[in-house]
């Protein structure tokens, strides 16, 4: 079955799989069925561990419906050029029963953005946020508030575009292979289970519930965690931000100078505040950071850091071929760990900071 994004050019994968039981028996216990993708990264445990629980169909949606969730996860992923999510999302329509030639008719309207208006508004906003980060994304929230979106289901729109966001890098950075899960329509095998596949997914797709207050990260993001508020997203939030912070692949002051210079390339002049005092914390000066995000180098700057640094402003826009050979450059001179954890900081602060200035701050 053709589709929009079979001929993006993808690379060979950069990374060798390592399965690691715990982590897909975890993925198994929350998502019903195996990842394949998590086998990649193994090495670093909290990267997969978010890669299963930012999905925001597995008990994070209280007020979004899943089925809008899922469209937003076609558009982001065709605007991001992700082959390999852009394919998990359409054999999921598929396995839930949609048709070939309505999956097909799907994208086309996305394409015209032939659809009702709130469907428009809220595929803008999705756009908006994934090409422009903050700058426009006000103005594209105040249209959704005045078609009677309510601020907190803005809020669940806003995280799983970050989230798509976060995903899309994550698969497309390593060029993780796309061609199973493209060709996945076309087995004898999954076509004959389609109806008994379709039954078990649904047995773990489930609606969010109210949750009490979450433990705040001590680290930048607090005010984003704490938008969410009796969400069950806040808690998750926390918890990936809080393992990533401690994860022993880079040091802390590395991570925070790949969230500033994502921050500053889109920008987002809330998260630099707050990323800049964390920075200042860590010891480095505002004449130095002022240099890195001016240079993307400073004297200052330790070896690995000279390398992720530059890496990190080019995951902010880029052509997936040409960012993976960037990646494979930057393989070859980070041990496993180090690369992975530098393409899942990334891709994570491509989420967290496109979202954080009209979620902290609800421009109604």
């Amino acid at each position: 079955m053709a589709y929009a994004l079979e001929h993006v050019a993808w690379e060979t994968c950069l990374i060798e799989p390592r399965p690691d039981r715990e982590i897909e028996e975890y993925a198994k216990r929350r998502m019903g069925l195996p990842n394949p993708a998590l086998r990649y990264f193994g090495p670093v445990p909290w990267l997969a561990r978010a890669m299963v629980d930012l999905h925001p169909e597995y008990g994070l949606l209280v007020h979004l419906e899943q089925e809008v969730a899922d469209l937003i996860g076609l558009v982001v992923s065709q605007e991001n050029s992700c082959r390999y999510c852009f394919a998990a999302v359409r054999a999921l329509l598929w396995l839930q029963g949609m048709d070939r030639a309505r999956i097909q008719q799907l994208e086309a309207d996305l394409a015209r953005s032939d659809l009702p208006p709130r469907a428009r508004a809220a595929i803008a906003l999705d756009r908006i946020q994934s090409r422009s980060g903050p700058t426009g994304l006000r103005d594209a929230w105040r249209a959704m508030r005045r078609d009677g979106v309510g601020a907190e289901e803005l809020k669940e729109i806003a995280f799983t575009v970050a989230m798509t966001d976060f995903s899309n890098r994550v698969h497309t950075i390593p060029a993780i292979p796309s061609r199973p899960i493209e060709r996945m329509p076309e087995q004898l095998h999954v076509r004959l289970l389609r109806p008994l596949i379709d039954r078990f997914l649904r047995r773990y797709r489930v609606r969010g519930r109210q949750t009490p207050a979450a433990t705040l990260p001590s680290y930048p993001f607090e005010q984003l965690v704490g938008a969410y508020t009796g969400s069950p997203i806040a808690a998750t939030l926390a918890r990936t931000l809080d393992d990533m912070w401690a994860s022993p692949h880079l040091s802390r002051r590395c991570k925070l100078l790949v969230f500033a210079v994502i921050a500053r390339g889109l920008p987002c002049e809330r998260c630099m505040l707050e990323l800049g005092e964390a920075l200042e914390r860590e010891g480095l000066s505002r004449a130095t950071l002022g240099q890195v995000l001016a240079h993307l180098d400073a004297p200052e700057l330790d070896p690995v850091e000279r390398l992720v640094v530059p890496f990190a402003r080019e995951t902010i826009w880029y052509e997936p071929a040409a960012l993976q050979r960037r990646a494979r450059a930057l393989r070859d001179r980070l041990e496993v760990g180090q690369f992975l954890e530098a393409v899942g900081v990334a891709a994570l602060a491509n989420g967290l900071c496109r979202m954080a200035a009209t979620v902290v701050e609800d421009p109604a």
